[in-house]
């Protein structure tokens, strides 16, 4: 699952860790905001309207006053997110609603946020995509903080509409720097027409002969884009302890994507 993605004066490039994210500390004192979930992944036709809600928890003891409003978003080839404000070529978000633009958020109970996209009756088929954007109102300045701070937190919506799916293949592979140690890496291409996310365990081989498994990164692929998807390594039956690669190493098997889809890979990395 998506964690939701935070953003401050500083911080205005927000970060999914699609299995992506990242939380500005000077923006989690100001932003006492729990959202579930974090990301929706829907389905609709074409002419009916296709609603769900948003949960918002205020962790403060105090009321919290926030600001919501839509955005189309990019994901670059780094993880990172860019929120647009303006709408992008064929953006979806005049099919969306949402219940209201300013709100009030009380302690102690959910607050039930709700949403709605209607696609036309003579929509095509296609994957809507957008985010809703819940911001904390700015934090006056003041002793001890020099400026004003404010924070965000965007749920990323997919809306199927119609027959689209993703259609996933490997184009590629290398080794590649991850936190400063090399990791097998898949190149994985979307010829599909909606996003799709890896799952399921590899096995493998590594130079001094020890069996790995390996998990692929769940970051999505969306359609026409081929992304670096990272191979984490780990003992077999203990898939929490990670190990370190001593390369050159084998890797395979079948991975899975959307409802049958499934890939098969048998590649060799080598630094």
């Amino acid at each position: 699952m998506t964690p939701p993605v935070f953003s401050t004066a500083w911080c205005r490039r927000a970060l999914l860790a699609l299995s992506l994210g990242a939380l500005c500390p000077v923006a989690f004192a100001q932003f006492a905001l729990a959202v579930s979930p974090p990301r929706f992944e829907l389905a609709g036709k074409p002419g009916t309207p296709i609603r769900s809600v948003i949960e918002l928890s205020q962790v403060d003891v105090r009321p919290g006053s926030y600001t919501v409003r839509t955005a189309d978003w990019t994901f670059k080839p780094d993880g990172s997110v860019d929120f647009i404000d303006a709408l992008a070529p064929g953006s979806c978000r005049p099919w969306v609603a949402i219940e209201r633009k300013e709100l009030l958020v009380p302690p102690g109970r959910p607050y039930r946020y709700r949403f709605e996209v209607t696609p036309p009756a003579d929509a095509t088929p296609t994957e809507c995509r957008f985010a809703v954007l819940i911001e904390g109102k700015e934090q006056a300045a003041g002793p001890g903080v020099p400026i004003a701070l404010s924070a965000r937190v965007g749920v990323i919506v997919y809306v199927a509409i119609g027959d689209v799916k993703p259609v996933l293949s490997v184009v590629g592979s290398v080794v590649q720097p991850v936190n400063g140690q090399p990791v097998p890496t898949l190149k994985v291409r979307n010829d599909g027409t909606a996003h799709g996310r890896l799952s399921g365990f590899l096995s493998g081989t590594d130079a001094s002969g020890t069996a790995l498994e390996f998990t692929a990164a769940t970051s999505p692929i969306l359609p026409g884009e081929t992304r670096d998807i990272a191979l984490s390594a780990t003992r077999p039956g203990n898939i929490d302890a990670q190990v370190q690669v001593r390369f050159p190493v084998t890797v395979r098997g079948k991975l899975e994507w959307g409802e049958s889809g499934s890939i098969t890979v048998d590649q060799r990395f080598a630094p």
